[in-house]
Order: C-alpha cells, then sequence, then structure tokens
C-alpha cells in the first residue's frame, strides 16, 4: 500500500468515525430519527434527490474522492459490517429501534453503495450484466423500500366488542376513521393443565365477513394491510386488534422477484458467463 492509499484509508477512517460519533451523539441529545415528518410525498422528493446525487457521484467518479472511496472494496465491506451490526442490534433488542440514528445512516450508506456499483456493474460487467443487475436491484429496491417506505406505515389499534366499531387510535393515541367496520362476534382462549393459556383465537366481523384472527397469524385484508390479533379478554368479552398498513409492500415483493429472478440466472449459466 502506497503512501497516497495510505492516506486514502486514514481520512475514510476518521470520516467513518466522525459520522457515527455525530449519529450517537443525535441520537443522545434529541432521540430517534424523526421519520414522522417524511411521509409522502416528502419521502419520495427526498428519495429522488438522492437519486441524483448518487447519479452526479458516478458520472464524476473519476475526479471525486468520495466516489471513489464510495465505489471501493472498503466500502462493501464496511456495508457489509453495518449491515450484520444493524441486524445484531435489533435482534439483540427486546423493543428494536430501526430509526435511531446509527441505523438510519448506515442503511442509507448501504444503499449509496450498492446503486453505485449497480450503476458501475452495469456498464463493466459483461456477460454477466443482467445477473449482477438484477441481484442488485432487487436487493436496492427491497432494502429501499423499508427506509424510504418506513414513514409511511402505519399501525392502529383498537378494542372490539359485540358493537360495530369504525375507528382506531395510532401508537400516540390520535384517532384515524376506518373505511369499514369490524364487531367482535367470539372469542376463545384454550388453556394447559398448569392453568397457562396455550392459544388466543378471535371471530371477527369485518364488513359482515367473518374472519377467525389468531396470534402470529394476521388476516390479510388487502396486500398492504394486515390485521392482528393482539389479545383476548374473554371474561370481559372483548379483544384488542392491531392494524398494519404498509403501502411499500409492493415494492419490497417487486425486490424480492428481481432478486430471485437475478438468483435464476446465476444459477443456470454459472458466475462468469
Amino acid at each position: 500500500m502506497g503512501v497516497k492509499e495510505r492516506k486514502v484509508v486514514v481520512t475514510e477512517i476518521v470520516v467513518v468515525a466522525v459520522v457515527v460519533a455525530i449519529a450517537t451523539l443525535l441520537q443522545a441529545l434529541v432521540g430517534s430519527f424523526p421519520t414522522d415528518i417524511f411521509t409522502f410525498p416528502l419521502n419520495i422528493i427526498c428519495m429522488a434527490l438522492w437519486l441524483v446525487a448518487c447519479y452526479l457521484l458516478y458520472k464524476h467518479r473519476e475526479t471525486s474522492a468520495l466516489a471513489q472511496s464510495l465505489l471501493s472494496t472498503r466500502a462493501t465491506w464496511l456495508s457489509l459490517a453495518a449491515m450484520v451490526a444493524t441486524g445484531l442490534y435489533l435482534g439483540l433488542q427486546s423493543q428494536p429501534n430501526s430509526t435511531a440514528w446509527p441505523i438510519v445512516l448506515g442503511i442509507l450508506f448501504t444503499l449509496t453503495h450498492l446503486l453505485l456499483i449497480t450503476m458501475r456493474g452495469w456498464r463493466t460487467a459483461k456477460g454477466i450484466r443482467w445477473r449482477f443487475t438484477l441481484l442488485h436491484a432487487g436487493l436496492i429496491i427491497a432494502l429501499g423500500a423499508g427506509f424510504w417506505g418506513s414513514p409511511d406505515r402505519v399501525q392502529l389499534r383498537t378494542m372490539l366488542q359485540d358493537k360495530p366499531v369504525n375507528h382506531a387510535y395510532h401508537l400516540d393515541s390520535t384517532l384515524t376513521n376506518l373505511d369499514y367496520t369490524m364487531q367482535l362476534e367470539e372469542c376463545n382462549t384454550e388453556y394447559n393443565t398448569s392453568g397457562m393459556p396455550t392459544h388466543f383465537e378471535a371471530k371477527v366481523s369485518i364488513d359482515n365477513e367473518i374472519v377467525t384472527l389468531k396470534v402470529n397469524h394476521p388476516y390479510n385484508r388487502t396486500f398492504g394491510e394486515k390485521i392482528y390479533l393482539v389479545s383476548i379478554n374473554q371474561e370481559h368479552g372483548y379483544c384488542i386488534v392491531e392494524i398494519v398498513r404498509e403501502p411499500w409492500q409492493w415494492a419490497s415483493l417487486a425486490g424480492i422477484i428481481l432478486i430471485l429472478a437475478g438468483a435464476v440466472m446465476l444459477f443456470i449459466r454459472g458466475p462468469r458467463h
């Protein structure tokens, strides 16, 4: 490694350390990243600006030190480390916080690196161009849908009894109206010999259609909306359900399909031809 390259590596290490320190300080001082202000259409505008910035970076890759660093093998290892650290952090937390500043910046860095190397691969990966592009583009879309679409994700909860309900509450307790009605028809709880509950089930009427809700077995009302059973109080005749809306789920599915298509091509034709 030459003197110039050592200076570049040292600079990159310092920059990464400073960014991580700033992100950690922001998390400690102001709390999590304010994703709630980046709902549609602001998240779309920010994503478009990010795409333009990445294109300009790649276009000036010969003269831009930042672009060269983001296209380097070191950036690949750093993005892999960021994803591993993110997975460990979220997996080991009882209440994982995916909007922590270090997590948000780590995912944004990984997406930027993936997009830049996909642009380069489209131009240089001759013979394997389509496999390379499909795999990487699918990963960008699937990961990006969760990142850019997370502000549009909605979680609502409501209590169902033997009367129709057409409203629910956000996690901050604000009320919102539903475009359908729900009503509890029947709820059941099964217990083992020691008296511990082993099975929860609720029959719920949704616009006069009877569906069965079980814990960890949600009802797919639409492709982007699921209704979960949270808890049951059989003695008092009510249950709590959670409504989760994920409008970007279509993009996630598209990304997964592209990854599978690239994987099939890789399996059929191999990694080099």
